[in-house]
């Protein structure tokens, strides 16, 4: 990580003010409060094609498991563009207007799946409401700006970033961009391995195929004569594909910090990159990061020896998907927690687990919930906010975990420290 003599990445100073409204009015997510522009870059790659579980979809009889051969991430990372574009659409992302209502549509479908509520009546009301709560939404950043160079010899430290299930690589655009304001490269990846509402993929070769939420209960287990009870099964199956495509992006990352040629599969919109400059960027020790099942994976490959990362951060991981996954972690450890998560019995094993992670820092937010490390607070009012469960503000929350996050990566994360005073802001 940077030293006093390296990269500078000051510490949050003041929480920007926000409208009681949320983004409803401004349709604006809050500006960053480091001290740099962010730009913000899509990029798709392929990956080398390969296929995980023994099972088929209902829907998709003719297909087993879950084959992927591209990964899909957005780069947050320090710029000095001068450029006036300083927003960048957070969902849904098309050209047309044709194509921004059918990924909405499919998005919500998704989303409909994920909850069991699949009838007519109730996808077309979740429409109505995204469409009026998020649609048109924007954050802040460059697009497709330039990599600033950082100060003399030194280079920009990664960190990649996973998302939950039932979320997307945006959903903690905030964080993200945070991190980059703060002098990090992020890396948000784009899981499709069916615990997202919605994914289109562009291979290699320019087709293009929709995924979405996978239902466990909808899946037939080849080799199993009793199938699976609950999502279990499916869910060590998600990890394994999160895994592959980890190592695809941060080995894309590496290429072109060595500055060997560069494939992308984007869609054919998207401008040409100029990715000379991105040796700036340290990608032998980078940071892996996540929130609930993304924490899951973060946990899962620190332990893996495909991997050497050098810090892992966390925020309210899902333990019960680490059943499985039972090596010892001996890089340190950053947890945050929601109040929320705290309470209940996955914290319990989160703290049996970290007895035996020599080096770890516990923090617990008060007033905090499960969603509000996420856009979903910043997007939503106040009043709605507070009826699902958030007691403090939203920008508090992720400005706080951003202050944690970057003085565990600047001081080691050395030692042993739990913070939980339940004093709300």
């Amino acid at each position: 990580m940077p030293s006093s003599e390296d990269v500078e990445t000051p510490h949050i100073q003041a929480v920007p003010k926000r409208s009681p409204y949320g983004a409803l009015f401004s349709r604006t997510l809050p500006h960053y409060s480091g001290q740099y522009r962010v730009g913000v870059r899509d990029v798709e790659i392929p990956i080398p094609k390969q296929s995980f579980g023994k099972f088929k979809h209902k829907s998709m009889p003719n297909e087993v498991g879950i084959t992927i051969d591209t990964a899909m991430f957005t780069l947050f990372y320090p710029t000095e563009s001068n450029a006036k574009d300083h927003r960048v659409v957070w969902f849904p992302r098309a050209v047309t207007m044709a194509a921004l209502a059918t990924r909405l549509r499919r998005t919500v479908e998704g989303l409909m799946k994920m909850s069991n509520s699949c009838s007519r009546f109730c996808t077309l009301m979740a429409y109505a409401g995204a469409a009026v709560v998020i649609g048109g939404t924007t954050f802040p950043g460059i697009p497709n700006a330039p990599l600033q160079a950082p100060s003399g010899s030194t280079k920009w430290p990664l960190l990649l970033f996973s998302h939950g299930a039932g979320s997307s690589r945006l959903m903690n655009s905030s964080f993200c961009g945070e991190m980059a304001s703060q002098g990090y490269v992020v890396a948000a990846i784009e899981h499709r391995d069916g615990t997202g509402p919605h994914a289109r993929i562009v291979n290699q070769d320019g087709g293009k195929k929709d995924f979405s939420w996978i239902q466990w209960s909808d899946l037939n287990w080849i080799d199993l004569t009793e199938q699976p009870s609950d999502d279990t099964m499916l869910r060590n199956v998600q990890l394994e594909v999160r895994m592959a495509e980890v190592q695809g992006v941060l080995s894309a990352l590496q290429k072109v910090a060595r500055g060997e040629p560069f494939v992308s599969t984007g869609p054919p919109h998207s401008p040409p990159s100029n990715w000379d400059v991105w040796d700036y960027v340290k990608v032998d020790a980078p940071v892996i990061a996540g929130h609930s099942f993304g924490g899951s994976l973060a946990m899962a490959a620190a332990t893996d020896s495909r991997f050497s990362f050098s810090h892992v951060v966390v925020f309210d991981p899902a333990m019960k998907r680490l059943q499985s996954w039972n090596r010892q972690i001996t890089v340190p450890l950053l947890v945050v927690s929601s109040e929320e998560f705290s309470a209940g019995a996955e914290f319990l094993t989160l703290r049996h687990t970290l007895s035996g992670v020599p080096r770890h820092e516990v923090h617990v937010i008060p007033g905090s919930s499960h969603p509000s490390f996420s856009d979903v607070f910043l997007i939503l009012p106040d009043y709605v906010n507070r009826m699902m469960g958030l007691a403090i503000d939203p920008v508090y929350v992720i400005n706080d975990t951003v202050d944690k996050t970057v003085r565990f990566l600047e001081n080691g994360g050395g030692h042993v420290t739990s913070s939980q005073a339940m004093r709300r802001p």
